[in-house]
């Protein structure tokens, strides 16, 4: 991991930096040095230069150089083929200026979606054994990527994140089940593994599927409807809102942002960090400013100025001149990074200036300050960082700013589409092999829609990232007392078992593994195990005594007993528990309609269920609840799946 050298003032990383280019060349956060891309693949290299300009990409294993030409918005693309796993590797792409990324690995590729049991990292809290467990999580041929939380009311093309290689500092952050997932894959395969984190806690399925595979639920069209106006709205009503800000802001109205104008009576604070003190509570306009010196080497040539997640809207200026800012609301989550042009990297003394304007809720910008700074384009680990205090000034409180225009409210985390837009567009089409996903709880009393929306979403998937049938494996709900409604547990975990019709998809079970008491429960290290079990006997075809706890098959009444078969019960059927122990779990409805609890007992590789209060059984279910732990298992220790019908 890159960390800079902080010195009073202004850091100069590393000066050996060349001469001045131009640098028309730009790439997307997730294609950089440190990447891993998916082995013997034809994986996909894409950017931006001048609309019209040649480019062309060199692996130093030896391919092809691959040409392409920027559309007329200025995009490109080329198809890579990659080696068998290995590395590093170092990539070349040359348009009028080269980029160079280099400690490229080449391995296995795996995205981790879902909500907040996939966000869930060891700086939460709660994993099981944490503090060893992240100790011992050093492993270089381990590489992260976790896209930051945004929403987007259309699709963006880039994010603020950078491939680490994993060690305790990186994955401290970092999904604990994607973790333990490449784990148990690094163990056996010995290749490379590259996970990006694309997951967002307490989200709904349908914010991570495009508004074009939502398009034939019925439910989601206002969503859609929403998002359309923000996405045209935003274009017209936002510039309106602004200069009404600019009109009542003291600072807009008095040249706060002129690199002469006299700052001599604001206070000095940090530029980093939520507001607190005097400003603690507020909501408004606040500026900051400061004088700094550019180095020498970043003369005439294209720089990054970043920020930190700023709380909730920013405008920055350099000398006077507005260079960015990101002037819609949602983004709080979202490191800021804005384009200096190579005309505006001069040596020696310029001010910046930032106006922040919150909303509401907490203010200010999120981090220590070490993401504030200035990075060369073409090589972005030379860097320096703004240290020390600025000046500061609240310009503007909140009663008097403008009403957030109707048409452009901000979208929270489950407006359908959003998460699509702002985390999964950034990162399409980058080569994966597969994908992990451990969401639902927040899908829980829409059962049968679930069952129709993860199979729009597997395809969505699929299709965007150009990889037909790529595995997409799954982790069914666990207990949990949520609100005693039952069947609103039981059956969003039928949805999710239903899913397993969808070809390449694999589900793992952890009703064994739960916390009644907690939704995210500890035991996020079995988890992983079971993902891996999954890819390594389905996608990586290695051998495994079994990957799947037993499966419903089928279910045939037989006098007074109804007889449950499964798959994967490879072992056979066992009980949990002492020998001897009885099954647990098990209901039987009658001809009145009625469930009952049921004796149920193994016979082979079935299961028998009956109850002496049902003398005509029609029907048998299995773990109905919402923090049941059934005892039924296979040989191999894998526990059943719950089954039921859903109301539809």
């Amino acid at each position: 991991m890159h960390r800079p050298l902080v010195v009073p003032a202004i850091a100069l990383l590393s000066t050996a930096c060349g001469g001045a280019a131009r640098a028309d060349v730009r790439l997307p956060a997730v294609i950089s040095s440190r990447m891993v891309l998916q082995q013997r693949s034809d994986v996909a290299i894409w950017g931006w230069a001048d609309p019209g300009e040649g480019v062309a990409v060199k692996a130093s294993w030896g391919a092809a150089a691959a040409p392409a030409r920027a559309d007329a918005g200025g995009r490109w693309r080329v198809m890579l083929r990659t080696p068998e796993a290995g590395g590093p590797h170092s990539i070349e792409i040359a348009g009028r200026n080269v980029l160079r990324l280099d400690d490229v690995l080449v391995g296995e590729v795996w995205l981790c979606g879902g909500q907040s049991n996939m966000e869930w990292a060891f700086a939460y809290g709660g994993v099981n054994d944490a503090a060893a467990e992240r100790a011992a999580a050093d492993d270089p041929r381990v590489r992260l990527f976790d896209v930051p939380n945004t929403t987007a009311a259309k699709p963006v093309d880039d994010c603020r994140a950078q491939w680490l290689a994993c060690t305790p500092e990186s994955v401290n952050g970092f999904s604990s089940v994607g973790w333990f997932f490449a784990r148990e894959l690094r163990a056996a395969l010995r290749v490379p593994v590259g996970l990006i984190g694309v997951n967002w806690g307490g989200t709904v399925a349908q914010a991570w599927v495009s508004r074009e595979a939502l398009a034939p639920f019925a439910r989601f069209r206002g969503d859609l409807e929403r998002c359309a106006a923000a996405a045209g709205g935003s274009d017209r009503a936002w510039p309106e809102w602004w200069r009404a800000v600019d009109s009542a802001d003291l600072g807009a109205r008095n040249g706060w942002a002129a690199p002469g104008f006299d700052d001599a009576g604001w206070e000095e604070a940090p530029l980093a960090g939520a507001w607190d003190g005097p400003l603690a509570g507020f909501d408004g306009a606040v500026w900051y400013r400061r004088a700094l010196e550019f180095p020498r080497d970043f003369q005439g040539r294209e720089l990054d100025l970043t920020f930190g997640p700023i709380d909730d809207m920013d405008t920055v200026w350099l000398d006077g001149e507005r260079v960015g800012g990101t002037e819609v609301h949602g983004r709080f989550a979202e490191p800021r990074s804005y384009r200096l042009p190579a005309a505006r990297a001069t040596a020696g003394r310029h001010v910046l200036a930032v106006r922040i304007v919150d909303t509401g809720g907490p203010g200010g910008m999120a981090g220590d300050g070490r993401d504030c700074g200035l990075r060369l384009v073409e090589s972005p680990n030379v860097s320096v960082v703004f240290t020390g205090p600025w000046k500061r000034r609240v310009s503007l409180e909140a009663r008097a700013l403008p009403p957030l225009p109707a048409a452009v409210q901000p979208l929270h985390a489950n407006v359908a589409t959003a998460l699509w837009n702002g985390m999964l567009a950034p990162i399409v089409p980058f080569g994966i092999r597969g994908a992990l996903w451990y969401q639902g709880e927040s899908n829980r009393g829409h059962a049968a829609e679930y069952a129709d929306l993860m199979p729009a979403l597997i395809a969505d998937w699929r299709a965007r990232f150009e990889r037909p049938g790529f595995p997409f494996l799954f982790v069914q709900i666990a207990p949990f007392n949520y609100d005693g409604s039952r069947a609103a547990t039981a059956e969003l975990r039928q949805a999710q078992l239903e899913t397993l019709r969808v070809p390449h998809t694999g589900m793992v079970v952890t009703m064994d593994i739960g916390d009644p008491a907690d939704i995210h429960p500890g035991n996020k290290q079995e988890v992983g195990r079971r993902l891996a079990l999954w890819a390594l006997a389905q996608t990586y075809d290695e051998e495994v005594e079994e990957f799947s706890g037993p499966l419903f098959e089928s279910q045939t009444v037989e006098g007074r007993r109804i007889r449950v078969r499964f798959t994967h019960t490879t072992g056979g059927l066992v009980a949990r528990g002492d020998e001897g122990a009885t099954l647990t779990d098990f209901e039987i409805r009658g001809a009145d309609g009625k469930w009952h609890p049921a004796q149920a007992v193994i016979d082979g590789v079935t299961v028998l269920v009956s109850s002496a209060a049902v003398p005509e059984p029609q029907e048998a279910r299995f773990g109905f609840g919402d923090a049941c732990s059934p005892n039924l298992l296979n040989g191999a220790g894998l526990p059943a799946s719950p089954f039921c019908r859903i109301a539809r």
